[in-house]
């Protein structure tokens, strides 16, 4: 058993958090070798903040594991201490969501230019 507890320890799982329209919700996974997507392993909804569900995050994961790697709304925004979720899970919330909305901007540009390639439309700038 004790060999179980130091493999969880040493294993860092990914969670997946998103908006599901006015509430939050994640999931985690387990992470494999060679870039196999497991299934989620544990879900939770129903949040009214970004910040009630990292709570419950690091209350579900606090025991076992020290850091988590985090996805929000299908982006990659970073790794966390679990302890941070305990000790400020607003400022957490609100570095993720700014590291999200960064991404989503960049993002923006290139599947504009991508849907104008595709329809073969060309804007003078």
């Amino acid at each position: 058993m004790q060999r179980i507890t130091q493999a969880q320890r040493i294993l860092q799982p990914v969670v997946e958090l998103r908006g599901e329209g006015v509430t939050f919700a994640y999931s985690v996974r387990a992470p494999r070798s060679k870039g196999v997507i497991p299934p989620s392993s544990y879900k939770d909804g129903g949040f009214s903040t970004l910040a009630d569900c990292l709570r419950d995050v690091a209350k579900a994961l606090g025991g076992d594991f020290k850091r988590i790697y985090v996805r929000l709304d299908g982006h990659c925004v970073g790794e966390r201490d679990i302890v941070e979720l305990h000790v400020d899970p607003e400022q957490v919330a609100a570095a993720l969501k700014a590291e999200c909305d960064a991404l989503d901007a960049l993002r923006k540009p290139v599947a504009e230019a991508t849907a104008r390639k595709k329809t073969g439309s060309v804007t003078a700038g």
